[in-house]
């Protein structure tokens, strides 16, 4: 079986990118940027318009963007496919490429702090900026996270 991943380096500059943009941003801002930097695309349904990796090709391509108030807190998308019978195969293969990107975001940000809730490992770095990077790694995908500035203001009032 033949799975897609991003590369550690396309992840932490998508990262990167998205950290040194001029937060507070609107959805709309945020999917128009995605669209002329990374060369996604936005579906609209029920006349809500949807952030799409159809760049990269997974599986599921869906970008989340979460805001409140107008600025965005978080978007969040896969860096893989997602795999859907677990082998021992897929297993080793998800957590490979976990390990590379961590060790990636390590290079650039230093050290990740790690953490696991259920089946999902996270490593998480704070940047300077105010806003949080994570990749997480799960049973059957990547996924990573970046949290605006707004969006860690939230968690620290909400108590996250």
């Amino acid at each position: 079986m033949s799975w897609k991943v991003m590369t550690p380096v396309e992840v932490c500059d998508f990262m990167e990118f998205w950290d040194a943009a001029a937060w507070p941003l609107t959805r709309d801002e945020v999917q128009k940027l995605a669209v002329e930097r990374f060369g996604w695309t936005i579906e609209v349904e029920d006349d809500v318009p949807y952030l799409m990796n159809t760049v990269s090709g997974f599986t599921i391509p869906d970008v989340s963007t979460i805001g409140s108030e107008g600025a965005l807190s978080h978007l969040s998308l896969r860096v893989s496919d997602v795999i859907r019978q677990v082998t021992p195969e897929s297993t080793e293969f998800l957590g490979d490429n976990f390990a590379l990107m961590v060790r990636e975001g390590e290079a650039r940000w230093g050290r990740a702090t790690m953490g696991t809730v259920a089946e999902t490992t996270s490593a998480s770095w704070d940047s300077p900026t105010g806003s949080r990077i994570v990749i997480s790694l799960a049973p059957k995908s990547i996924s990573a996270m970046f949290l605006t500035p707004q969006g860690v203001e939230l968690d620290r009032k909400s108590g996250s």
